[in-house]
């Protein structure tokens, strides 16, 4: 059965010829998100303001290029299978499904992130030095295999765990890309732009409910304002915010992969 899904002989004919056939394509992206940093970089270069250039605002510089760019790419990734000629071609490659998908995965979500991370570097380390130069500042190029040491522009958490954010997401447009024939990047936009809503009504449904208060060390645990000043702490059970914890980190990205290799395999029956 495992034979029948992945042999390692055909999958590796099949990763070389995806090389081959996509090579091109790939080059086109990661010069495109090059150009992209070149500019944005360059225009921010013009400006006045030195700040521009710090720890935080560069790891925000990155983060924002790695969504943009890795959701774009896994918006399109199995774009071909869109148009009936090339869904057809693409059906009859001599590869199980498997092999099919793990060949995008890999290629598509990995060594993506390894090659936006490089480009970023690369421009990113010249910019911050002209910036030192131009502005008479000591900005440090931020280390990207050291992220949790800068401080998180975002959220108030450690800044890995924006890819917990990120992988979940870029999964989205994967499955996206999979499940619908057509404009399956747009439709997953707009899939995620329902969420959002949905996230902030709920937020807001809830805040109406809540007593006066806020949220202290995360979602898990809610401060009541007392009027007299007696707080009171009201936390939801340990092992629910670890059970969620594990989920949300671990297993959402992967249920959205499953989800779009199996929608994947439907297609080709």
């Amino acid at each position: 059965m495992i034979a029948q899904l992945i042999s390692p002989s055909r999958t590796f004919l099949f990763v070389r010829r995806y090389v081959f056939e996509y090579a091109r394509v790939y080059g086109l992206l990661y010069l495109a998100i090059a150009a992209f940093l070149i500019l944005w970089l360059g225009v921010h270069l013009n400006f006045t303001n030195p700040m521009l250039f710090s720890e935080r605002v560069q790891v925000a510089y990155y983060f924002v290029t790695l969504f943009l760019a890795g959701c774009l790419s896994a918006g399109v990734l199995f774009s071909e299978l869109g148009s009936k000629t090339r869904a057809i071609h693409y059906h009859l490659i001599p590869a199980s499904s498997l092999e099919k998908f793990i060949t995008s995965l890999l290629f598509g979500v990995f060594v993506f992130l390894v090659m936006c991370s490089a480009i970023f570097f690369a421009v990113d380390y010249v910019a911050v030095t002209i910036a030192n130069y131009k502005y008479d500042t000591h900005w440090e190029v931020i280390n990207l295999l050291s992220l949790n040491k800068y401080p998180n522009p975002f959220f108030d958490s450690p800044l890995n765990n924006m890819f917990c954010l990120y992988f979940p997401i870029q999964a989205v447009f994967l499955l996206c890309s999979v499940y619908f024939r057509k404009y399956g990047l747009f439709k997953a936009i707009v899939a995620m732009g329902l969420l959002w809503v949905v996230f902030i009504a709920i937020f807001l449904l809830f805040g109406k409910f809540l007593p006066v208060g806020m949220f202290s060390g995360g979602l898990g645990s809610y401060e009541v304002i007392e009027a007299n000043g007696d707080n009171k702490l009201v936390s939801l059970s340990p092992w629910l915010v670890g059970a969620a914890t594990i989920f949300f980190k671990f297993l959402l990205t992967p249920i959205l992969w499953a989800s779009a290799y199996f929608r994947l395999k439907e297609k080709e029956l």
